[in-house]
């Protein structure tokens, strides 16, 4: 029993230690893509709108979708580094808190989707401001793509917050903290990491485990959130 649970923690090491390189290369990759693209295309228009600053001059429309779209890929992609650097992190920390992780990567994101919400704001506002339309056109379609803006960004604002908050809170979201008396009828070995249970939670099926361990496979997050704990993101371009 005992060596069988050795080779068992001895492959588990050798996993974690293959994903940890991963990470590493998955980051760097990206890294070394996205300070590229933006080294390259330095002249064109592309910074400005990180800081929130419109273009230097008006931009064709192909040329602002071109702005745009480079901007939106190349976040997500510095998003992307972010949550591989907290998986790292996480993956080699003692004692795995895999709800605190998922709960980091989820605002991650929604911290991303906020601001990739506002990227394409400067470059359209410059655009629409284009007076060869007319004084009017050009005010009167600024005005409404800055009211729908921000009502998406309102939107974008709220969710961010709300994952905000849900880092905060110390309940759990799918059991409760099992007794001295629960944990000992149940043995007090954990069925997954085969180890003295730490922080034992007690299912609603009645079954006992650590919570860190139980928390890689379990909810992570508030009802009014969508989950990104695994560290998915968007794969929608935010063109407008």
């Amino acid at each position: 029993m005992f060596k069988s649970n050795d080779i068992l923690r001895k492959q588990t090491a050798l996993k974690g230690e293959r994903k940890i390189s991963m990470l590493v290369g998955i980051s760097l990759a990206f890294t070394i893509h996205v300070v590229g693209v933006y080294w390259w295309y330095q002249n064109d228009d592309l910074l400005y709108p990180l800081i929130m600053l419109p273009p230097k001059s008006i931009p064709p429309f192909w040329h602002a979708i071109f702005i745009i779209m480079v901007n939106d890929t190349l976040v997500r992609q510095a998003a992307m580094i972010l949550k591989c650097i907290l998986l790292i992190y996480y993956k080699n920390s003692r004692g795995r808190n895999y709800r605190k992780q998922g709960q980091m990567l989820t605002l991650v994101e929604y911290l991303m989707l906020l601001y990739r919400a506002l990227l394409p704001t400067p470059v359209w506002y410059r655009f629409f401001l284009n007076k060869e339309y007319g004084s009017l056109f050009s005010s009167l379609m600024t005005g409404l793509y800055l009211t729908f803006k921000l009502t998406s960004v309102v939107e974008k604002v709220q969710s961010f917050f709300a994952a905000l908050k849900a880092l905060s809170r110390k309940e759990v979201h799918y059991g409760a903290y099992a007794t001295s008396e629960q944990v000992n009828a149940a043995g007090d070995l954990c069925a997954i990491c085969q180890e003295k249970m730490h922080t034992p939670i007690i299912l609603r099926c009645k079954h006992i485990f650590c919570e860190d361990c139980v928390s890689e496979w379990a909810l992570v997050k508030s009802a009014d959130l969508r989950s990104f704990s695994d560290g998915t993101t968007s794969l929608l371009f935010q063109i407008f």
